[in-house]
């Protein structure tokens, strides 16, 4: 089992330990994105709401993130919601809700969740 505590961990998990030392400034949209996960990930909350977690970023990345979100939901038992677009991403999930007017139009099973490695789009 990991303990995501400190915050160099995290920072592993995206990708970013070698930006360790950085300022906010001295960092790309896409990766002060993917501090932000890592900054949540830190807090080991019970419940882990990300919104389009993969929007600003190039697929290898998106699915470096969805890797480090995986592994938090396995590791850490936390409760992972993805809300996205990318209906790819919904491969991953043990639970999909499909939403229509603001409304759950369907909810599915997913019997085989997709490594996030595997996630293309």
């Amino acid at each position: 089992m990991i303990r995501i505590a400190a915050p160099a961990k995290a920072l592993e998990l995206v990708g970013l330990s070698h930006r360790l030392d950085h300022f906010p400034s001295q960092l790309s949209g896409g990766e002060q994105h993917r501090v932000a996960v890592a900054r949540a990930i830190v807090k080991r909350p019970d419940i882990l709401l990300c919104d389009e977690p993969t929007g600003a970023l190039d697929a290898y990345t998106g699915r470096l993130v969805l890797a480090a979100i995986a592994k938090v939901n396995v590791e850490l038992g936390t409760t992972t919601v993805v809300i996205t677009h990318n209906s790819a991403i919904a491969a991953m999930a043990s639970r999909i809700l499909r939403l229509s007017g603001g409304r759950i139009a369907r909810e599915e099973v997913n019997p085989k969740q997709m490594s996030p490695e595997d996630v293309t789009w």
